[in-house]
């Protein structure tokens, strides 16, 4: 693959982060206020809430085990904007005449951090919405934990390789 295809692609991925930023930010957006009017407004609400959810039987029976799921689902879908943030924000440390940096380098062990942070957060909001389900409600929200804890590993050794990258490319400016 030659530089100026590289070049596109990572032009591409770029647009498509942002449009992921976009998304995942209204989605976030979308669950606080339907929280919020839930609590606050509207009990009623709970019928019907972002991508219809439905937790009126919970809210009924236990609020405090409630809001502990909205706001395990607010901040899961927080930390998936963070991260979708912090991809972005690595883009304007790309250099193609230098690709491996210190900065680069710190922002993809700051991401595959984020990202295990937010697998072991689903994990624990997955294991509360699956007790809430056995003895409460139903509640189909999609916590995705194999997948965040599975490419927070990747993300990791990605990290690993472009540090050593970054040490060898370091020790061959000194010497030249």
């Amino acid at each position: 693959m030659n530089n100026q295809t590289t070049k596109i692609i990572v032009t591409i991925m770029n647009v498509l982060f942002w449009i992921i930023f976009i998304g995942l930010s209204i989605e976030t957006g979308a669950i606080l206020v339907n929280y919020f009017y839930s609590v606050f407004i509207n009990p009623e609400a709970t019928y019907n809430l972002y991508n219809k959810l439905d937790l009126s039987i919970l809210y009924k029976k236990d609020i405090l085990r409630y809001h502990v799921i909205m706001s395990s689902y607010l901040i899961f879908s927080f930390l998936k904007v963070f991260i979708s943030y912090r991809v972005i924000k690595l883009f304007t440390f790309l250099k193609f005449d230098k690709p491996f940096n210190a900065k680069s380098t710190k922002s993809i062990f700051d991401i595959s951090y984020f990202t295990f942070t937010a697998g072991i957060f689903s994990s624990v909001a997955k294991s509360q919405a699956t007790f809430v389900s056995h003895k409460i409600q139903n509640v189909p929200i999609e916590w995705n934990t194999n997948e965040m804890l599975f490419f927070a590993g990747l993300i990791y050794i990605i990290a690993v390789i472009m540090q050593k990258g970054t040490e060898i490319q370091e020790e061959n400016d000194l010497t030249v």
